[in-house]
């Protein structure tokens, strides 16, 4: 009876992340030339690096602001800096924890400042569910318009139905799950009545889902401008359709920051192309890297923001 629940905190466990990532970067260094795939990187050109990694905080930024605005809709009255700053700071945390736990957790302590926690997670629940459909619809999108790339048409079919099947469940799952609890229990009130603008409110729902989209595009982008840095001339929209899939493999709680999988993600994309294994693990390397840097940006509120809240 006690080995599923110790197995399941195993693969929780950050030991298991790291090691996961490490096998995988393992198995492609035994796949490739290891001096190439070394010379590639470090003949990237800064310049493009850079770029990526202003890309990759500005979506953080997008987001955040993305975020105040469900924190808003439900009461609460944090102003805007001291959310995204709030953001920023479970940006940090998730770089020691599988997946965005440790981050979410951290958001929602924050915003509640010791009241009202179950409201918060909800905000950042809501939060990470809006960004879902959202880069669902992003992958969508390239699944099927980009015609370049040899998609099968049953995946383009299963595409096509992922914008009206996600926005049904945004809307319908809520209220779906309220009627299945008793009258007077307390999530099916919060549900139905403080929760009622996250499907209710169609200008914040649009707005959110902008936000969200605003946020992936820009992470594309990223991608974009790592694959230029290695000298790289990939078509956008190749980017447009691999990297949504990559961006969400990298929240599961598998590996590490997605370090690793990121990696074989493009290795595997770009197998058989003229690419070449090495600069193909290169990206994967080199996003990992502005990944890694990004959430590094997330210190200071960090180190701002904890010693403060613990005083309160």
């Amino acid at each position: 009876m006690t080995r599923w629940p110790r197995l399941r905190a195993a693969l929780r466990s950050r030991a298991f992340k790291l090691a996961l990532s490490a096998a995988l970067l393992a198995l492609l260094l035994l796949a490739t030339d290891v001096r190439e795939m070394r010379e590639a990187v470090a003949a990237a050109k800064p310049g493009w690096l850079l770029l990526a990694l202003l890309l990759y905080l500005g979506s953080q930024l997008v987001s955040g602001a993305r975020w105040w605005l469900l924190t808003r809709a439900v009461g609460f009255e944090a102003p805007l800096g001291r959310v995204i700053a709030y953001y920023f700071s479970g940006m940090y945390m998730n770089l020691f924890a599988p997946g965005t736990v440790s981050g979410d957790v951290g958001r929602t302590l924050l915003l509640a400042e010791g009241r009202r926690r179950a409201l918060a997670l909800t905000t950042v629940v809501a939060h990470r569910a809006t960004g879902f459909v959202a880069l669902v619809w992003v992958a969508a999108i390239g699944i099927v318009g980009v015609r370049s790339l040899p998609i099968p048409d049953a995946l383009r079919g299963l595409a096509a139905l992922a914008v009206p099947l996600t926005l049904a469940g945004w809307l319908a799952g809520p209220r779906l799950a309220a009627r299945l609890l008793p009258a007077n229990n307390r999530w099916r009130r919060m549900i139905e009545r403080e929760l009622a603008p996250f499907w209710n409110d169609w200008r914040l729902l649009a707005a959110s889902l902008t936000g969200a989209a605003m946020t992936h595009v820009l992470q594309i982008g990223g991608q974009l401008a790592v694959s230029r840095a290695l000298g790289l001339a990939l078509p956008w929209t190749f980017f447009w359709v691999v990297a949504p899939l990559l961006n969400f493999g990298s929240t599961l709680p598998f590996t590490f920051n997605g370090i690793g999988l990121r990696e074989a993600g493009y290795w595997y994309a770009l197998s058989g192309s003229s690419v070449g294994d090495a600069p193909a693990i290169g990206i994967g390397l080199l996003t990992s890297a502005v990944v890694l840097a990004t959430g590094l940006c997330g210190l200071p509120f960090f180190l701002f923001l904890r010693p403060r809240h613990s005083q309160e």
